[in-house]
């Protein structure tokens, strides 16, 4: 059974960094920078609509129609680079996607219809996440910017249904926080979660840039990596699969 990992942090925690160490992974980037780490990916610079960052097709830009590639037509082309296709795929970031959603709709739209447009957008999103992705047997890192509020802790970006019953952080299972260097992995107002019993309420993260700045760690503790957190909600899925009738 695959993998559904959500990465919630607020802007600069370091949500990114730690895809450093994901193996035979491919990264959907839409963050509104350059992807930093020599791990195969694709940009997406324009935001058309969902259907088109999933599928790809025709698009008209500057009066001239062209053809833009989606994750689809990417994955086939990691396919014929590597003989095989990714183990994990992370989409950074779902909750710019999400924002996305809402200005396509607010610019195209107008009245009930914008909320009708967010909410399919939205729908288009998540079925391929859950039904095309997990269901195909791909692991799903997904990352997500998350806003400090005083009374309700930490909120997701968004409007409309999907956010009212929690956005992504209803749609998983494992769920951390990432934040001055620490994961937490335990705590609805930190939007994180696991059923992982073993898992530490935190762990620190090592500092790759200068090592010997790293926290230091006491007898039996080790520093987060997103890889071996991956690797042990496989290990679960799969000790569970032996209980599915």
């Amino acid at each position: 059974m695959s993998v559904k990992l959500l990465v919630n942090g607020i802007s600069g925690s370091g949500k990114t960094s730690l895809i450093a160490d994901l193996e035979d992974a491919f990264v959907v980037s839409r963050d509104g920078k350059e992807f930093p780490y020599n791990i195969p990916h694709m940009m997406i610079d324009t935001y058309h609509d969902m259907g088109t960052v999933i599928h790809g097709g025709m698009v008209t830009t500057d009066d001239e129609e062209v053809e833009v590639e989606g994750v689809y037509q990417k994955l086939e082309k990691y396919n014929d680079k590597y003989g095989k296709y990714p183990r994990t795929i992370v989409i950074d970031s779902v909750s710019k996607l999400t924002q996305d959603a809402i200005d396509y709709a607010n610019l195209n739209f107008s009245g009930f219809d914008v909320f009708s447009c967010i909410n399919k957008e939205v729908a288009i999103l998540t079925n391929f996440i859950q039904e095309d992705l997990v269901a195909g047997g791909l692991n799903v890192v997904l990352i997500n910017h998350v806003m400090d509020n005083d009374k309700k802790g930490l909120v997701p970006i968004g409007q409309g249904k999907f956010k009212d019953k929690g956005g992504f952080y209803s749609e998983v299972d494992h769920s951390i926080l990432i934040g001055d260097m620490k994961v937490t992995h335990r705590g609805i107002k930190n939007q994180a979660r696991t059923t992982i019993n073993e898992l530490p309420d935190t762990q620190h993260v090592a500092n790759t840039i200068t090592p010997s700045k790293s926290r230091k760690l006491k007898d039996g503790e080790s520093y987060y990596s997103l890889q071996t957190h991956v690797e042990m909600i496989e290990k679960l899925h799969n000790t569970n699969q032996e209980w599915k009738l």
